[in-house]
Formats: C-alpha cells, structure tokens, sequence
C-alpha cells in the first residue's frame, strides 16, 4: 500500500493534502471576516485557498498521468510542491516570523525587532468555526502573545496577557490590580527611545512582577484623565496590555481577546534593525522574549 501511495497512488495523497490545505487557509480567512463578496478577494487567504483546492481536484481527478508520466514539468512540479508544503506546513502549524511595527512593547520590544511565534503553544483553529483543539499549554499570566487584533482581525497585534477568564482587572492611575491584589513593581531608573515616528520620547521605566519573573514597562508623567479600567475577563477571553503602558491600544480601550484569536506565543528575536542609527542591533539577537 505504501509503495502504491508513493508511486502509482501518488497524486491522491497530493491532491488529499492540497484540498486540506485550501479548507484550512479559506476556514481561517473567513473567521477573519471576509465573508461579503465584494471583499473576499481584497483578503489573500481566499485567493490562495481557492487555487489550492483547484490544483487539489486537478491532481486528484487527472494529477495521476501528470505525476507519472516523467515529464520535466512533473520533476519541476514535485520540487517546487515539496518546498513550498514544508514551507507552508512550517508557517501554519509551527513557527511564524513577526515584525515589530510599533512602540507599544518598549522596552521588552522595540520597533524593528523581528521575532519567531510559536503557533504550535495554543493549539489550532478548527476551520470555519471558533473552537481550538490541541491547546495543552494555554496561555499564562505575563507571557507575550500575538493575536488578531478583534476590532480588524486581518490584522495581528502583539501585547502581554495580563489577566486570564474570571480574572478581576483594575488599571486606575497607573496601576495595575489582579483579583484585588497590587501587581508589585519597583522603580528601574529613566528609559529614552525613538518611537515609530523617529521622535525622541522620554518615559519612567519599572520593572513589574507577575508570576516569578519580573519584567520592564513604561509610563510616563501626566497624559490627560485617567478614566480607569475594572471588570472581569469573560470566560474564553485575555486582557491584554501594552508594556509601554502610555503609548498602547490594547484591552482597556477594545476590550478581551477570545481565545480562537490568539496566533501563538512569541519566544525569541532573530534580527533586530534600528532604523534610527541605520543599523542592526546585533546584542538582541537570539534574546529569549519574557
């Protein structure tokens, strides 16, 4: 049966995978939104799901002449099709680069810091629908997430998870509360960055602990009225929160991220570009993300 699969039977299988893959890419892209006409094509999702389920069909109904028939476009086919699955399987299901494009998680993150995400940490969306299977290891307090952004889910935030379902959040004059309890923090001295507007901006920096490993925020002095935040986070939903707590859209102004949004768990830099001094900042790469 397996030399049949690998020979003979060989355009099943890729014609299998390929059609797994286009109900996989359209099941995520609709849960994005795109579910009017008008703007299904303005998502690349929906035109890559589609090509992908014709050329599944095609090899399924008329791919076994095609792939055993010696010719070069079939070698090519095979090389290019090996790639790019290994590629594409790698990118859904394990490990996604992501770019920093913004100042929101100064000073843990900075603007130009490219980081990989660990996609395989909280499970998978099942397609078409809102559930998530395989999450064995669900996001903890203080760990840094990458989401879609609920309020344009085509896009992809990234934020730390402050409070966890039932959690009580209070964010009222600069400080923060879980469940009734201050998040402890000590002062760490004054932190000066260029943010994404190449401006010079000054801010206090603390190091704030939750769970056993403290971490840096940001905030600055007087900003305006201070409205404050308290509720609790449903079931199935996270409070997210900007390090750079003055500088940060995140869940005190959109509210929770569910849980079928979340992308994966960032862990580590691989290249860092300082767009200000034109140059790499060679000291973060390989840092671990905490």
């Amino acid at each position: 049966m397996l030399n049949w699969l690998a020979g003979r039977g060989k355009h099943i299988w890729h014609g299998i995978l390929f059609l797994v893959a286009g109900v996989f890419v359209l099941g995520n892209a609709i849960s994005m939104g795109v579910t009017i006409p008008e703007t299904m094509f303005q998502s690349w999702g929906v035109p890559v799901a589609g090509g992908l389920t014709l050329l599944g069909l095609y090899l399924l109904i008329g791919g076994r002449r095609f792939l055993t028939g010696g010719s070069v476009a079939a070698e090519y086919y095979e090389a290019i099709a090996m790639a790019v699955g290994i590629a594409f399987l790698v990118r859904t299901f394990m490990v996604e680069p992501f770019k920093i494009p913004s100042g929101s998680m100064i000073p843990t993150l900075l603007v130009g810091d490219y980081l990989f995400v660990n996609k395989f940490a909280y499970g998978y969306r099942l397609p078409f629908t809102h559930r998530r299977i395989g999450m064995s290891d669900p996001p903890h307090r203080g760990e840094i997430a990458v989401f879609e952004y609920p309020k344009d889910p085509a896009k992809d935030y990234i934020k730390r998870i402050i409070g966890l379902p039932g959690d009580r959040i209070l964010y009222r004059d600069k400080r923060l509360f879980v469940n009734g309890e201050p998040v402890a923090y000590r002062p760490d001295g004054i932190f000066r960055y260029y943010n994404e507007y190449e401006q010079e901006v000054e801010s206090q920096r603390l190091l704030e602990t939750l769970g056993e490993t403290p971490h840096a925020i940001l905030v600055r002095g007087y900003t305006g009225p201070d409205p404050g935040f308290e509720d609790v986070v449903p079931a199935e939903h996270y409070f997210v929160l900007g390090d750079n707590r003055d500088n940060s859209n995140d869940s005190r102004f959109w509210g929770y991220v569910p849980a079928y949004r979340l992308v994966g768990r960032a862990v580590a830099l691989f290249w860092s570009w300082d767009r200000t001094a034109g140059k790499p900042r060679w000291e973060r790469l390989g840092q671990a993300i905490r």
